[in-house]
């Protein structure tokens, strides 16, 4: 990855945070985008190897002009872009079984800003991706595989983005690699969230007999970033739910 130029939305914190650690490591050059809290971002590239060669771009990843604002100061800033990480999201908590506790507002938004956010970063990196044979890997959830996570209406949104990724392989073939990870829960600000009951029925319903590991997501997202002979895929980092 030495000298990729690697956008990661939603970069400040959790498993962005964890994926621009490891591109800094392996000599990459970072985009991280951040919403709201400048400081916890600074903290974050003052901690990177190299830290001096990475940028921050400050924006929202939820608005169409907004989204393509970020993708162009990130290509302004690296020189140009290798490769997009695609992580941004956004949950409302509802119960499973209670058709009303998401509103219609709040099923539109996990629409629009678990699909169509990744689509409108597509569109705003598409040619530069094109032209360097780049890679953009999609953030999705085992909740997108198996009806399960914070609501229906994320877990709906998540199987969005898994088609999605393979709508866009089809899309951009040949020159762009395009590829998504679904985690389950794993250990990061998000998951506090989560009751420790929750947290210990995820657990048991692991084969693996616990949760998924944050590094090792990470990790996948670099292979995907790296490889010239997969496409279209999502690959499952969940510790075996409900195997």
């Amino acid at each position: 990855m030495h000298g990729k130029r690697i956008l990661v939305t939603g970069g400040s914190a959790g498993l962005g945070a964890a994926v621009v650690k490891h591109l800094a490591a392996r000599g990459a050059i970072c985009a991280i985008n951040f919403a709201s809290d400048e400081n916890r971002a600074k903290e974050l590239v003052a901690s990177l190897e190299g830290a001096s060669k990475h940028v921050l771009v400050r924006g929202s990843m939820f608005e169409k002009q907004d989204a393509q604002e970020v993708v162009a100061k990130a290509i302004q800033q690296l020189g140009g872009l290798d490769g997009v990480v695609s992580n941004a999201g956004w949950t409302r908590f509802g119960q499973f079984d209670d058709l009303n506790s998401v509103s219609d507002e709040d099923w539109q938004l996990c629409y629009k800003r678990n699909v169509l956010s990744h689509l409108w970063v597509m569109q705003a990196a598409r040619a530069e991706l094109a032209q360097n044979h780049g890679s953009f890997v999609i953030t999705a959830s085992v909740a997108g595989l198996l009806p399960s996570g914070s609501s229906m209406a994320y877990a709906v949104s998540k199987a969005g983005a898994i088609h999605l990724t393979k709508s866009l392989a089809k899309a951009c073939k040949p020159e762009i690699t395009v590829n998504c990870v679904s985690p389950g829960v794993l250990k990061t600000d998000w998951s506090k969230s989560f009751s420790e009951a929750q947290l210990a029925d995820t657990i048991s319903a692991n084969a693996l007999g616990r949760l998924a590991e944050l590094d090792d997501c990470a990790e996948t997202i670099l292979m995907l970033l790296q490889t010239k002979s997969v496409t279209g895929q999502n690959i499952e980092i969940s510790a075996g739910y409900r195997l």
